[in-house]
């Protein structure tokens, strides 16, 4: 009873907070709205939460690699209320809630925060890949000039070497101060989480790029992509900004500026912010909903219980 209080406060406290980055950014979406096409911002919208889902199904993949074998609306429940945790400040707080979700499920602690661990670090990496590809297609002509972001690029994909990645996760163990020895995900496991991530990535930049050509005529898919999971990339490693707020608009800006304006990137990042905010509370009205109905008895596609644990 103890855990699930505090687990319900937790989420009220993120929904607040959720509440307070929609409304402080209000005024300046509805005046951006302005040089924007509804219906256009509208597709943008469902880019952003057809996104949403594809990362839920990376780190799904991931969590089943550790033996958390449950109905798919049980783990769609779960990580879209985690999801959440990203408006408390710390990068931490879905990882956490993600893994007492597996913990109640008969998952050890230690298989549980590796398993989300890796998920987090998967979507960061192909953030990473997607930006500095974006860079380099947004302009071929300066492929030689650009060579080190291919070089960036492979080295990210590297972090998902199993080797690699074991000695990411051991030292993320030691910086938490856990004693427990982390466990290893099965390729097969990675590459799934990374294609669904990339998935997850190409909807973003198909959101940023549907925005940005209404501002900015004639910008290409590539660029818009690539800034826009450039910037996000940058939110995230700012940890103290709730859900990247700020930092990943002001990232953003600067990506974009010197291409297509002042005005339309900061359009954009102000557009983009809401929309994928209001995609995070429809994700949790979900997660809400099936958890009402879960209670209420009402059975999943694979029964109320869940599979055993390899």
């Amino acid at each position: 009873m103890k855990r699930a209080i505090i687990r319900w406060a937790f989420v009220a406290v993120a929904l607040v907070l959720l509440v307070v980055a929609v409304v402080a950014s209000w005024d300046s979406f509805v005046d951006a709205l302005q040089d924007l096409d509804l219906g256009v911002v509208a597709l943008a919208a469902l880019c952003c939460i057809v996104g949403l889902f594809a990362n839920g199904l990376s780190w799904r993949a991931i969590m089943r690699s550790v033996g958390l074998e449950v109905p798919l609306r049980d783990s769609t429940r779960v990580f879209m209320i985690s999801q959440v945790g990203k408006y408390v400040p710390g990068a931490v707080w879905p990882v956490l809630a993600q893994a007492e979700f597996a913990r109640d499920h008969g998952i050890s602690r230690p298989r549980s925060l590796t398993a989300s661990i890796v998920a987090m670090l998967v979507g960061v990496v192909m953030s990473g890949v997607v930006g500095v590809l974006g860079l380099v297609l947004s302009d071929p002509t300066a492929l030689l000039r650009n060579w080190w972001a291919i070089v960036v690029a492979l080295l990210l994909l590297a972090c998902l070497v199993p080797a690699v990645l074991r000695r990411i996760v051991r030292l993320a163990f030691r910086v938490t101060r856990r004693d427990e020895e982390p466990v290893d995900i099965v390729p097969r496991a990675l590459v799934a989480s990374a294609a669904w991530s990339l998935v997850m990535w190409l909807l973003l930049g198909l959101q940023a790029w549907l925005l940005l050509v209404q501002l900015a005529p004639g910008v290409g898919y590539p660029l818009a992509a690539g800034a826009f999971a450039f910037a996000w990339l940058v939110g995230f490693l700012v940890i103290i900004a709730p859900g990247g707020l700020g930092a990943r608009e002001a990232a953003l800006v600067l990506a974009l500026s010197s291409l297509v304006g002042a005005s339309a990137a900061l359009s954009l990042a102000l557009v983009s912010r809401i929309l994928m905010t209001l995609a995070d509370a429809a994700g949790l009205a979900l997660g809400l909903s099936l958890t009402t109905r879960k209670r209420a008895g009402v059975p999943s596609d694979r029964g109320d219980e869940p599979q055993p644990s390899r």
